[in-house]
C-alpha cells in the first residue's frame, strides 16, 4: 500500500513541474519582445518658415555731450562774484557769464595806452595839416572820437602810401596794435557760456586767487548727446548715416531713439571692430551714462530664427525626418539676443524644438500633439 502510494506521489510531482516549466516558458517570449522594440522619444517640433529677418547689431556704449568744454584761465586774478556762481549743477544759458576775473589793474593798463595814442596824435596833427592839408580833417574825427573808456577803433584807411609812411613814421601804428592786444586780453577775464549748459565740474571759490593756466571747470551742454558704439567690422555693409537706432537704459527701464550721424572709417586693429556715433537728446539722459543699442539693418532674405541652444557642435541641429533625428548643417548669419538667425534651412522641414538628452542621429522621437 505505501509502495502504491509512493508511485503516485512521483507521478504528481513529475506532472506538476512539467506544467510550471511549460507555464513559465510560455511566458518568456512576450518580455523579450517588449525589451527588444525602441522606444520612440516624445519631444516638441517646430515647422520651418523662411522669411526675412533684418540684420540686428546689438552693442553697448557711454554717453557723452556733444558740447562739452574745459575751462581753463588764461589770465591771473582773484575770482569775483558773478550772478549765477559757477558751482556744480547750476545752469547757464548761452552769452551768460560763467567766470569773472578781477581786472582793474588790466583795465588802467588799457586806459593808459589809449591816452598815449590820443598824444601821439595830437602832436602828430599840427605836421599833417603843413605837409598834407587833405588828410587832417580825416585824423582831427579820429582823435575825437578816441576815449580812455571806450574800446578803440579802427584806425582810418591809408588813402595813399604817402600817408601810410608819415603815420608809421609817428609811432602810431605799434602803440595802436598794442591797445587792441590788451583789449582782446582783458576779454579773457570775463568767460561767457558758449552754448546753454550745466556745471559739471568746478575747482574755483569766488575770492581765491585764479593762476593763468589753471582748471576752472567743465561745462556741458545737457540736452544732445552722442552715443559711442563699437561694432564688428562684418556688420559695417549693414550700415549707413541716418539709420534709426532703439535705445534702452541698463535696467530695460527706459526707452529711447537715436540716429547714427557717423561712422569711423578706420577698422580697430586689435579688435577688428568699427565705431559708430549715434546722436540721441532727451531731458533724462546724463553725461558718462551707459545705453544698451539695437540697430536694425538691411533685411535678411530665406533664414530662420531659432533658440541658440538647439545648434550644435559644426553648427549643425537635429531635424525630424519620418520620425528620426537626422543632423543638418545650417549657416549663422545673425545673433540676436539668445535667438540665433540661420540658412541653409528648407520651406516644411521639422526641427527639434528641444535639448534632447542623449539624441544621435537615426533616435526615433514622436512629435508632442501628433
Amino acid at each position: 500500500m505505501k509502495k502504491k502510494y509512493s508511485i503516485f506521489l512521483g507521478v504528481a510531482i513529475v506532472a506538476v513541474g512539467i506544467l510550471a516549466f511549460n507555464f513559465l516558458n510560455g511566458q518568456g517570449d512576450p518580455v523579450a519582445e517588449i525589451t527588444n522594440e525602441p522606444i520612440a522619444v516624445e519631444i516638441m517640433a517646430s515647422r520651418v518658415t523662411l522669411t526675412s529677418i533684418p540684420y540686428m547689431i546689438e552693442a553697448t556704449g557711454t554717453l557723452q555731450a556733444m558740447e562739452k568744454i574745459e575751462l581753463f584761465s588764461e589770465v591771473q586774478g582773484v575770482l569775483q562774484r558773478t550772478k549765477t556762481s559757477f558751482k556744480i549743477g547750476n545752469r547757464f544759458r548761452k552769452g551768460q557769464t560763467l567766470i569773472a576775473i578781477e581786472s582793474k589793474e588790466h583795465e588802467a593798463q588799457i586806459k593808459s595806452s589809449r591816452s598815449d595814442l590820443m598824444n601821439q596824435l595830437a602832436a602828430m596833427l599840427p605836421d599833417m595839416e603843413i605837409d598834407y592839408p587833405d588828410l587832417y580833417q580825416k585824423w582831427e574825427v579820429y582823435l575825437e572820437n578816441l576815449n580812455v573808456n571806450s574800446t578803440t577803433p579802427p584806425l582810418p584807411e591809408f588813402g595813399s602810401n604817402e600817408e601810410k609812411l608819415f603815420i608809421s613814421g609817428k609811432n602810431v601804428y605799434s602803440t595802436y596794435f598794442n591797445i587792441k592786444n590788451l583789449e582782446e586780453r582783458l576779454s579773457k577775464y570775463y568767460i561767457g557760456a558758449p552754448f546753454s549748459g550745466i556745471v559739471t565740474e568746478s575747482n574755483v571759490n569766488v575770492g581765491t586767487l585764479v593762476r593763468s593756466g589753471q582748471k576752472i571747470g567743465e561745462f556741458v551742454d545737457d540736452s544732445n548727446f552722442e552715443l559711442r558704439l563699437s561694432v564688428p567690422a562684418t556688420d559695417n555693409k549693414f550700415l549707413k548715416k541716418g539709420m534709426k537706432v532703439d535705445l534702452k537704459t541698463i535696467d530695460n527701464v527706459q526707452s529711447f531713439q537715436g540716429t547714427i550721424i557717423r561712422i569711423n572709417g578706420k577698422i580697430d586693429q586689435d579688435t577688428q571692430s568699427i565705431d559708430i556715433i549715434v546722436e540721441v537728446d532727451h531731458q533724462d539722459l546724463r553725461d558718462g551714462g551707459y545705453l544698451k543699442a539695437q540697430i536694425k539693418g538691411n533685411a535678411l532674405a530665406n533664414v530662420f530664427k531659432l533658440d541658440n541652444s538647439l545648434i550644435l557642435e559644426n553648427n549643425k541641429v537635429y531635424i525630424v525626418k519620418d520620425n528620426v533625428l537626422v543632423l543638418h548643417p545650417v549657416k549663422i548669419i545673425n545673433y540676436q539676443g539668445n535667438m540665433a538667425v540661420v540658412s541653409g534651412l528648407e520651406d516644411g522641414m521639422l526641427i527639434a524644438g528641444q535639448r534632447i538628452a542623449n539624441a544621435y542621429p537615426g533616435m526615433q522621437v514622436k512629435i508632442k500633439g501628433q
